[in-house]
């Protein structure tokens, strides 16, 4: 099934309410008649609501078809029957996946479908459940590894084929908002936007136990392109209030824990199965966007506290309309509830603020705990009453505008390749160019996942990977020449150089379309070239070792022009790839004029070909990759950068950059443009800064 995908949005539109903190409302001011809170919507004198309010049921792990999952459903059922008499129906359900355990639905026609979801809610009748995928969704080896994806895409199939009055699965990853909900009675706010868009995520590829042989859905392809689309969501949303659902969470005090820690699994071993990638792709494209961000995963029910790393994001965990588990760890994150052992959900209602009240904009939060062997479920006392465990009423507080890493997007799209034993190449390594280097290469993998064809994607995706090694040279090299520099530093960029050949001799290109089918030949030369002399051991002295190093790169430069002079002759252009191509030219004439300075102990010269080189990168990028000449008016009017803007002193700099890309460019370029150049910007002054 397609997912909709968006260009990222350029500009975050803004919310029009003030910051203002949680409030909390305990059990004890309850109307003793009901056991309920106040939450109800407020109404003029003739019964009508006066302000927009919506009322669902966030619920997750629901699939087990036990006793306790048929309670959860009667539970909830009787809960929005008497909310529906003072405050308003349910009007959906948000499901947070684990929809059919242990291993998922093989077919549309799969009878686990009405015994796991239809039967246990039937008592909701035809009110619409939102669901997303679990791990469980999608195994393929032992329950739960989430090694099939493909499987889940029959949950999306039988959103089309299965003839459920319920169930509402559109795409693996989607998004909706209160005024597309069929049952919504006031989905709008009273200056017409909507009241709520949910953001409904696929975090199972991105955090699987064990990786999809499938390559559509590795981490990295699958990630980037779902990254792009939330957060285009997100930033798009014109809603009061946004919510980010999915099935792993980003923090938990239960079994399984906080993303990055995922099963007590370090990150820096296993960053997929720690949820350390998951981790990064929350703080990069929902975090302090989304007012809350809902999950499962946990078989427990958590209402948690914002954390600094997700901004004014707030947490909710509920995971145990099927199965029960203990918490692990309730000190982890700060909790305003918490509860394992036992069945439950959460119900939620949505409300603007109320003019004549003065009440704030608000999401009010009721935790209801299910015993399938007491009389009315734990949910309703002897008196008809409802007996929520917990009640609170959270108010709306604008973003607060954190500062946002590309851990995730900024991370080489293709796996590298493994480095011959005794490399003494640090793939960690960072320097002054950390920053321009993570921001360059998210830009380019942004970029490159508008590719058509699959093949292509691919191949530019190990370009990329190569890039960044080779950008390595320059960002050791960069580390040389500053006060901390070191001998040391000059090691890294020769060994940067070998890994880069290896990573670039990988790459199959047989498949691409001429003329560059003959980058294999080329990448292969470029390998050979180096022909084991010099190296760590050589005892041929620095200079040596490093000169040793630039005949090949100088030879690359060479047949990379040569083949990028021949793409006159191509029936059908292939710009992403010609552009990214030439940027590994550009970088390359940059390695080997930078080494040479490097290797004649002339630091002031290789600061200037770090200068230089970089000059030269960016002006490749906004001719060639960005293609910014057959822009359209007013664009290419001032898409030419002037060949030295970078070469003078900080004063310069600003000043150039400032007038050609923040006022004249970015003003007029797309959401895409915008966020691979303003980032770019700010990186090659703060390098400026640095060296200076």
């Amino acid at each position: 099934m397609n997912v909709r995908f968006k260009l990222l949005a350029l500009v975050i539109l803004p919310l029009t309410l003030a910051a203002c903190g949680g409030s909390g409302e305990d059990d004890s001011s309850l109307p003793p008649s009901t056991g309920e809170p106040d939450v109800s919507t407020p109404s003029d004198s003739e019964g009508a609501p006066t302000v927009a309010a919506t009322q669902f049921i966030a619920m997750g792990d629901s699939g087990s078809g036990s006793a306790g999952q048929y309670a959860v459903g009667e539970a909830m059922a009787q809960v929005c029957a008497l909310k529906a008499i003072d405050t308003g129906p349910c009007e959906f359900v948000l499901g947070f996946g684990d929809n059919i355990y242990e291993d998922g639905a093989t077919s549309v026609d799969d009878v686990q479908f009405i015994d796991k979801f239809e039967k246990p809610f039937e008592p909701m009748g035809d009110t619409p459940f939102y669901m997303v995928l679990g791990n469980h969704d999608n195994t393929g080896y032992v329950g739960g590894d989430g090694a099939n994806n493909s499987r889940g895409d029959v949950q999306v199939d039988y959103h089309y084929e299965g003839n459920s009055p319920r169930w509402r699965m559109p795409a693996r990853y989607y998004a909706f908002n209160s005024a597309e909900i069929p049952t919504a009675l006031m989905p709008r706010t009273r200056d017409g936007k909507p009241l709520l868009t949910v953001v409904s995520m696929d975090s199972n590829p991105i955090a699987s136990l064990v990786a999809d042989a499938d390559s559509r859905f590795t981490w990295q392809n699958y990630g980037m392109t779902q990254l792009l689309w939330a957060q285009s969501e997100l930033i798009s949303s014109q809603a009061l209030f946004n919510v980010a659902m999915a099935h792993h969470p980003y923090l938990s005090n239960g079994l399984h824990g906080n993303a990055g820690n995922y099963d007590f699994i370090p990150s820096y071993i296993l960053p997929v199965i720690s949820g350390q990638r998951w981790k990064d792709f929350l703080e990069e494209g929902v975090c302090d966007y989304a007012d809350f961000i809902m999950t499962g995963h946990d078989h427990d029910l958590q209402l948690l506290e914002p954390v600094d790393s997700c901004g004014r994001t707030r947490f909710v965990v509920s995971g145990a309309a099927g199965k029960t588990r203990s918490l692990q760890d309730e000190q982890r994150n700060q909790a305003m509830y918490q509860a394992g052992d036992t069945y439950g959900f959460f119900w939620v209602n949505a409300m603007e603020s109320n003019p004549v009240t003065g009440q704030p904009a608000q999401m009010c939060f009721e935790v209801y705990t299910v015993d399938p062997e007491l009389e009315g479920l734990g949910v309703v006392n002897g008196s008809g009453g409802l007996t929520p465990a917990h009640s609170q009423c959270l108010e709306k507080v604008a973003p607060l505008n954190i500062a946002r890493g590309k851990d995730f997007s900024g991370s080489p799209v293709s796996m590298p390749v493994p480095l011959t034993a005794g490399s003494g190449f640090n793939s960690a390594f960072t320097g002054p160019l950390e920053l321009f280097r993570e921001e360059l290469v998210s830009g380019l993998n942004t970029l490159n996942m508008s590719n058509p064809n699959a093949e292509t994607q691919q191949a530019v995706a190990q370009l990329i990977n190569g890039l960044d090694t080779l950008l390595v040279t320059l960002d050791a090299a960069a580390s040389s020449v500053t006060e901390a520099g070191s001998p040391d530093d000059v090691a890294q960029a020769t060994f940067a150089v070998q890994a880069a050949a290896e990573r670039l001799q990988a790459i199959d290109t047989a498949g691409l379309p001429a003329p560059f089918d003959r980058l294999g030949a080329a990448f292969e030369a470029f390998g050979a070239g180096f022909g084991g002399e010099g190296g760590e051991h050589s005892g041929q002295g620095l200079s040596q070792d490093t000169a040793f190093l630039l005949g090949p790169v100088v030879q690359l430069v060479i047949n990379l022009e040569n083949i990028l002079d021949a793409t006159d002759q191509q029936a059908e252009p292939v710009p992403v790839l010609s552009g990214v191509t030439s940027l590994l030219a550009t970088t390359l004439r940059g390695v080997g004029g930078t080494l040479e300075q490097v290797a004649a102990l002339d630091s002031s010269a290789a600061s200037d070909a770090l200068i230089g080189a970089i000059n030269s990168a960016l002006n490749t990028l906004v001719l060639e990759v960005l293609l910014l000449e057959q822009a359209p008016e007013p664009i290419n009017q001032n898409a030419t950068l002037p060949t030295n803007f970078l070469s003078d002193a900080l004063a310069t700099v600003m000043r150039e950059v400032t007038e050609q890309l923040d006022r004249h460019v970015l003003t007029t370029a797309d959401g895409l443009l915008g966020r691979l150049l303003a980032p770019i910007t700010g990186a090659i002054t703060s390098l400026i800064d640095r060296l200076f």
